[in-house]
């Protein structure tokens, strides 16, 4: 799905009323599931996510749900979900707006060493608050995750375009990862989710993940060697930021196992 930019004409009246006059509307560089505009206004600005599609639509709404739901925690920062409105084809998510750009964009370009390992250790230390925070009671499952997560593994095999396959996903359902205590995850806590700016992390967005949940699918997920970004050194500084680590089969079955589902 290639990202389609948002023209004011198209936003439902009552996000339009809610921002009041908007002057403009720009686009940073986002991903596949959904359409993203950033709306400038007298107010301020605001983040507005638009997707298209059930499996896209059903995140938007989970991401709702869980902002909702976290939003009175004080232990990290993450964007206030001011609307939601579905209409018969598309669904419209209006958020807080913070200043940054991606860890991502921030390790591409930046060369200081120290400085890099201060963001990923940053990083680290961040989802050790996350996964300290007291879980909202309407994110707790009696269900356990990871048998949730397979079960949405095999769903999302059949229904969608993945890039997991039947082998692979038999591997995993083999394996009978459990885990002893689960905590409040993020779900997708990769470096393009968390956001830097003036060299600190100012935010962590994307939330359609969190849940009661497997704290190593994470850790595992933060600390992908995704285009060579991470070095060896680097991903040694995220787990003294978290304060501990995982071991190569556990990043192994949640990152290059089961993530190939979603």
């Amino acid at each position: 799905m290639q990202p389609i930019p948002i023209i004011v004409e198209e936003i439902p009246d009552s996000i339009k009323k809610y921002v009041k006059q908007i002057e403009k509307v720009t686009f940073p560089k986002q991903g596949c599931t959904s359409d993203v505009g950033i709306l400038h206004t007298a107010k301020g600005r605001y983040v507005l996510k638009r997707t298209k599609g059930e499996k896209y639509r059903k995140w938007l709404y989970k991401e709702y749900c869980v902002l909702k739901n976290i939003q009175a925690l004080t232990d990290f920062q993450s964007p206030r979900a001011y609307k939601f409105v579905q209409t018969a084809e598309q669904s419209w998510l209006l958020l807080e707006f913070f200043e940054g750009k991606t860890v991502r964009e921030y390790l591409e370009k930046e060369d200081n060493e120290k400085k890099r390992e201060y963001i990923v250790y940053e990083m680290g230390r961040l989802l050790a608050r996350i996964h300290d925070a007291k879980c909202p009671e309407q994110l707790v499952s009696k269900q356990l995750w990871i048998h949730r997560m397979l079960q949405e593994a095999e769903y999302n095999l059949i229904h969608y375009k993945v890039d997991g396959n039947q082998q692979l996903l038999k591997q995993l359902q083999k394996q009978n990862m459990i885990c002893k205590q689960e905590v409040l995850i993020h779900g997708d806590y990769t470096i393009d989710n968390v956001l830097v700016h003036d060299g600190r992390i100012t935010a962590v967005i994307d939330w359609s993940g969190g849940t009661w949940g497997d704290a190593r699918y994470d850790m595992a997920l933060a600390v992908r060697f995704e285009d060579g970004i991470f070095t060896g050194k680097e991903r040694s500084a995220f787990f003294n930021g978290y304060g501990k680590g995982i071991s190569q089969h556990e990043f192994c079955y949640f990152a290059e196992g089961l993530y190939e589902f979603f």
